[in-house]
C-alpha cells in the first residue's frame, strides 16, 4: 500500500493552502501553523523542499510567506510527489531497474517494473489541481 510521509502531508496541506489563495497572496506559514495546529518548524522544512524543487516562492518581511511558483493546473503531481517524498518506486530496484543482477528474472515472477511504470504514468497524468478537486469530493 502506498502511503504519504508526514513531509508529504504536510506538504499537501500548505499546498492546497497555497491554491486556494488569491493570485498574489502569500501565505504566512505562522497563520497556517496556529491555524491547523501543525507545528510551525516542520511547515518550515515542508516549504524549504517545494522552493528548492521550484514549485513554491518565498517573500520575507512584511506581507510575506510562500505562495504557488505557477498555477496548480501548470503542476504536476508526481513534481509534488518527487519534491516531498523523492524518487517514486516502490521497491528498491523498480525505478531504473539496475539493482542487480536477477533484474529481468525478478521482473518475471513479479512485474513490479511493469506495474511501477503503470502507476507512475497514471499519477504523471494528474496536475496538484487534479488531486485538489478529488480530495474536495470525498
Amino acid at each position: 500500500m502506498l502511503s504519504l510521509s508526514a513531509n508529504g502531508d504536510y506538504g499537501l496541506m500548505l499546498l492546497k493552502e497555497l491554491a486556494q489563495a488569491k493570485s498574489g497572496e502569500f501565505v504566512s506559514l505562522g497563520s497556517l501553523a496556529a491555524e491547523r495546529q501543525l507545528p510551525r518548524k516542520y511547515l518550515d522544512h515542508v516549504a524549504k523542499l517545494l522552493v528548492v524543487a521550484g514549485l513554491v516562492v518565498a517573500r520575507e518581511g512584511r506581507g510575506g510567506g510562500y505562495a504557488l511558483r505557477r498555477p496548480a493546473q501548470a503542476i504536476g503531481f508526481v513534481e509534488v510527489l518527487e519534491a516531498l517524498e523523492g524518487e517514486l518506486a516502490p521497491v528498491v530496484c523498480t525505478h531504473d531497474g539496475k539493482c542487480c543482477h536477477r533484474r529481468v528474472a525478478c521482473e518475471r515472477k513479479t512485474g513490479w517494473q511493469t506495474l511501477h511504470k503503470e502507476l507512475y504514468n497514471l499519477l504523471k497524468s494528474k496536475t496538484l489541481a487534479d488531486v485538489l478537486r478529488l480530495a474536495a469530493k470525498s
